[in-house]
């Protein structure tokens, strides 16, 4: 076999292939405090137990109080809409981008001082504790 032919072979093994997990990007949903400060702007002030959220078309599911949920396979190339909801009524909403973000990985939290939602990266939010970082 030729010399350049052998590296060229060599280095094709040893690149990564583009997989589908590498177009996609994850959202880790910290979880809430269980007995949250009664601060927050009006109208945004729920009980953990009766804090949702939805992401997409996926199923509602109850805010996590205990410990981190992780969502995989989002896709990159489109528009994502979260819902945040208290006692099943629709409290906040937005829409992100993953090209709106130098990271992959994002982690949504409610943040504990004005009790909106809000999505930062991954590295950025040291209480998402998602496995699998």
């Amino acid at each position: 076999m030729r010399p350049k032919l052998f590296a060229i072979l060599i280095v094709g093994m040893l690149c990564p292939t583009v997989s589908p997990e590498s177009r996609s990007g994850s959202l880790c949903v910290a979880p809430v405090a269980e007995k949250p400060m009664p601060t927050g702007a009006p109208g945004l002030i729920c009980a953990s137990e009766k804090l949702s959220f939805a992401i997409d078309s996926l199923p509602k599911r109850t805010w996590p109080i205990k410990e981190s949920v992780k969502f995989d396979a989002l896709d990159l190339s489109v528009s994502h809409r979260v819902v945040i909801f208290c006692e099943d009524k629709a409290q906040q909403s937005f829409k992100f981008r993953y090209s709106e973000f130098k990271a992959r990985k994002l982690c949504l939290f409610i943040n504990d001082l004005y009790k909106t939602a809000q999505l930062w990266e991954d590295k950025q939010s040291p209480w998402c504790k998602c496995k699998g970082k």
